[in-house]
């Protein structure tokens, strides 16, 4: 079987749009936020358009009517562009200041969404059109029909442009890269609009441009692809790109977690799970169990005066390692607890895991480190004693 060029370009399209789709649709069911749901909206909007706007070989496929495939194709194409501009907003904004911002996107989306459906039937339907480009564009109503479809998707795309500005604001990291990548999407989706705007105009004064606009080799064609894989792009890596380092974290904490867990058994939960557990999941559990045992058992056992010279000692030592120096006296400060047999008196407590972790992902990146500096000194300890297993007393 043989495929052109156009056909393996067009597969690759729908092949991305669809794992994005899956991946996102997936994340809402975990977490169900306004964000991920305009997300798979706008996804599940734009993979359908897809798959409409194949060719299937017969012009009249679809209930005989061969331009029902193009307006549903523009319809869910602003339907796409709308739950983007969401997406963007939730990404760039504070929860809670979107809605404001979402009510006059929902009123211009329901005009042109009203003026599409109003003029496809005053003029391709009604006139038998055998399409709606560019080249009927001798029919007054295909003229106004484009200019809605252009006008709206060239005013959200520059909405995502304009959102997309607050990227060089952020740290850097995964957000700041979706952010810039969703912004050079909605330029190509930009030059898209402006291009097609301009080659209806040219057509409609008797003009023929040496290009085509559709078609394998047209220009329309090739922005559009390059547009949709970098939204892709852009939606997909501050999503795929922090789960990767949450399952780095994992790994790094456990020999931590292995050692406070032979020290504390009890604190390990026994209940197996009903389903394949996500990583969100597990690192949450490998947290609990951790701090469980910071808190419980082990706490009587961590002295503050050890936490205290090794802080000092690793601020000393500060340049010399990528670890921070309170994380590493923290490590310092389980291991010695870990094999000491004798509690602290002390009024003070050692602060864990750190007095700046806001959530589980800065927690994990947090534990993961003082993990890291706790696996490389029990390694490199020429006289490190095995964790003391805990005697569990009945009451």
């Amino acid at each position: 079987m043989h495929f052109s060029s156009a056909e393996v370009q067009q597969l690759l399209t729908w092949l991305a749009v669809t794992a994005a789709l899956l991946y996102w649709a997936r994340s809402w069911q975990r977490s169900r936020t306004p964000g991920l749901l305009a997300m798979v909206k706008a996804l599940a909007a734009l993979d359908a358009a897809l798959v409409l706007g194949t060719d299937y070989g017969s012009p009249d496929w679809l209930f005989g009517i061969p331009t029902l495939p193009n307006y549903l194709v523009h319809a869910l194409t602003l339907g796409a562009a709308y739950f983007l501009q969401l997406f963007v907003l939730y990404l760039a904004h504070p929860a809670d200041t979107v809605p404001v911002k979402i009510r006059s996107r929902r009123r211009i989306l329901v005009v042109a969404q009203l003026a599409l459906g109003v003029l496809y039937l005053l003029g391709p339907v009604r006139g038998s059109l055998p399409g709606i480009t560019a080249s009927e564009g001798d029919h007054s109503f295909v003229v106004a029909y484009l200019a809605v479809f252009e006008l709206y998707l060239g005013l959200a795309m520059f909405d995502v442009v304009w959102v997309g500005r607050h990227a060089k604001d952020l740290p850097r990291g995964y957000l700041r890269t979706g952010l810039r990548l969703l912004r050079w999407g909605g330029i190509c989706g930009l030059a898209f609009v402006v291009h097609k705007a301009l080659y209806s105009l040219a057509v409609s004064f008797g003009l023929n441009p040496p290009w085509a606009e559709m078609g394998n080799a047209g220009v329309s064609r090739a922005l559009t692809t390059a547009g949709i894989l970098l939204l892709m792009a852009g939606v997909t890596v501050p999503a795929i790109g922090p789960r990767n380092q949450l399952r780095r974290n994992h790994r790094d904490l456990e020999p931590l977690w292995q050692d406070l867990i032979t020290y504390a058994p009890e604190a390990k939960f026994d209940a197996k799970p009903t389903r394949r557990a996500d990583i969100t999941d597990r690192i949450r559990q490998r947290l609990t169990e951790i701090n469980d045992v910071l808190v419980g058992p082990l706490q009587p056992y961590l002295d503050p005066a050890v936490y205290q010279a090794a802080l000092a000692s690793a601020e000393h030592d500060a340049g010399h390692g990528e670890i921070p120096a309170p994380a590493v006296a923290q490590a310092v400060t389980i291991a010695a607890a870990l094999t000491s047999t004798n509690p602290v008196v002390s009024d003070r407590r050692v602060p864990f895991p750190s007095a700046d972790t806001a959530d589980y992902r800065q927690e994990s990146a947090w534990v993961a480190q003082v993990a890291n500096a706790y696996a490389r000194l029990t390694r490199i300890a020429p006289n490190h004693e095995e964790p003391h297993r805990r005697v569990i007393r009945p009451a």
